[in-house]
């Protein structure tokens, strides 16, 4: 699939540039540029249909985020996650997400808040009976920021967006299993019920718990991953006849 970004003509060159940010986390967030992957700025502007400059600066700033990385003499490519990454990442997750489902929990009053809370649960329900991860994971979204604007900090949502961007690959729902999904929903229920309940140290309790679990669902599903891309690679063999031994 090729992306078609803003013409140079009707654009101005923040607007390009922001696309090109943009459409390039999308395409590594989607694996449509697979971790590992060598990103040519030749191929990249092809892709998006954009100039060398702004897929520079794309690259440069998706470095900073950590989706990205530059490897001397080899020039940039997707940066590999490691599961010391996620154990890192998520250990910080626990601490920022906990707290806003704390202070959600002491805004739950709005009914508008309660009216959403009751749709997604409804939706997270279906999603649960017919174990559609695809449904499933769109109202986990709609969740989690129904959560940070329940807590009405908005700082702790960027970092929770910064947080997540590395990993996000490893979220998709081709990659989510059966128990993943039934997992994650009962730890919604939990943080749901603390949540509308007004239990501020029970809906921080749940929500760190539910983000440890995630970490080790991620770890597996790197490794699975990986075991399997290996597999996939063809076995090497030596060039040339193989030497006895030393001479005598």
């Amino acid at each position: 699939m090729t992306a078609h970004g803003p013409t140079m003509k009707d654009a101005t060159s923040d607007s390009v540039v922001d696309y090109t940010i943009d459409a390039l986390r999308d395409a590594i967030r989607s694996g449509e540029y697979a971790p590992g992957q060598r990103l040519v700025v030749a191929d990249v502007t092809r892709h998006l249909s954009v100039s060398a400059g702004p897929v520079r600066e794309a690259i440069r700033r998706l470095t900073g985020e950590g989706l990205v990385e530059i490897v001397p003499h080899k020039g940039a490519s997707v940066r590999e996650i490691t599961a010391d990454d996620i154990r890192e990442i998520h250990q910080l997750r626990e601490v920022v997400e906990g707290l806003a489902a704390r202070l959600a929990a002491d805004n739950v009053d709005d009914p508008a808040y309660r009216a959403e809370i009751a749709e997604i649960r409804t939706e997270m329900d279906l999603a649960a009976t017919t174990e559609d991860a695809e449904l499933f994971l769109a109202n986990n979204r709609r969740f989690h920021d129904l959560i940070y604007r329940m807590a009405g900090n908005g700082r702790l949502k960027l970092l929770a967006e910064q947080l997540i961007l590395p990993v996000y690959q490893l979220r998709l729902p081709h990659r989510m299993t059966v128990d993943d999904l039934h997992a994650s929903y009962a730890f919604h229920q939990r943080i749901i019920a603390a949540v509308l309940n007004g239990r501020a140290s029970a809906a921080e309790q749940a929500m760190r718990e539910h983000v440890a679990e995630s970490a080790r669902g991620l770890i597996a599903a790197l490794e699975t991953a990986r075991a399997a891309r290996d597999s996939a690679r063809p076995s090497r063999r030596p060039r040339g006849r193989k030497r006895a031994g030393p001479e005598s």
